[in-house]
């Protein structure tokens, strides 16, 4: 079923879907500049933010190192689904160039100048916080479920746009140790609220971890095409499909009156 479009909701929404799930980055956050080029940017932010607190680095090898490094942890947390600390990598990197793993304060503040950098270019999405009133008016109980290898990083963006009174769960998958669409972090969500999966919907730009994930979990699975061109999205479009496609989050509530009305009838 290829939903784009369809009516005004004329009555609640979440009669029958009483749960919906989002991603947050490229769902309900965008990011605005060139995304490679503010990660590099990031990373000498940290070797920066480290040599201030005493560790004699080459600004260059660290960065280089670090790259590579982060680029092998997430081609294999892509085949195990399994969030390690970026911490963990950090101290990885600073002991292969000869030095000693920082303190925790130290390696939270640095961490927190990379982040930085990238969270100053991530925008909320024109219509997410009508869409979330929207949905929070309508009965529905809302979550957020995103992959992240920091829990800090993402609960600034979540405090920053003032998103966390929405939500009645919050998973982060640096928290939970697991990654979408580990079928498991949508059962965490749907067990903290009580729920089965036929009474929740997951909405989200990526077809593997969002809509692939949640499905595999039971749950109905909307994408919303932010990143459809996005090699992640590209090489597998032909082999999953989405519940319903929106191309904004506005077409969400007459997505989710289609739901209802399909199965009411």
């Amino acid at each position: 079923m290829n939903i784009t479009k369809g009516i005004e909701p004329s009555s609640p929404a979440c009669n029958l879907t009483q749960a919906v799930f989002f991603d947050l980055g490229y769902t309900l956050l965008n990011f605005a500049g060139d995304y490679q080029a503010t990660i590099n940017e990031s990373y000498f932010a940290l070797a920066h933010a480290l040599i201030r607190a005493g560790y004699p680095l080459n600004a260059n090898a660290f960065v280089e190192r670090f790259n590579d490094v982060l680029l092998s942890y997430y081609q294999s947390r892509d085949e195990d689904l399994i969030e390690r600390p970026v911490e963990t990598y950090l101290a990885r990197v600073l002991s292969s160039l000869g030095h000693t793993e920082p303190p925790e304060e130290v390696t939270r503040a640095a961490l927190a100048e990379m982040y930085l950098t990238t969270e100053s270019h991530w925008q909320l999405a024109t219509e997410a916080f009508t869409v979330l009133q929207q949905l929070q008016a309508r009965g529905c109980r809302l979550g957020l479920i995103s992959n992240a290898a920091n829990a800090d990083n993402a609960n600034r963006l979540i405090d920053r746009f003032d998103l966390r009174g929405f939500f009645k769960v919050i998973l982060i998958s640096a928290v939970e140790k697991i990654r979408k669409p580990d079928s498991r972090i949508f059962t965490r969500a749907l067990n903290t609220l009580g729920l089965t999966p036929e009474r929740a919907v997951m909405v989200g730009d990526t077809l593997t971890a969002d809509i692939l994930g949640a499905q595999n979990a039971g749950l109905r699975a909307v994408w919303i095409t932010t990143r459809a061109d996005h090699p992640e999205n590209t090489r597998v479009r032909d082999r999953i499909n989405p519940d319903a496609v929106v191309q904004n989050l506005s077409e969400l509530l007459p997505v989710l009156q289609q739901f209802h009305d399909s199965v009411s009838s």
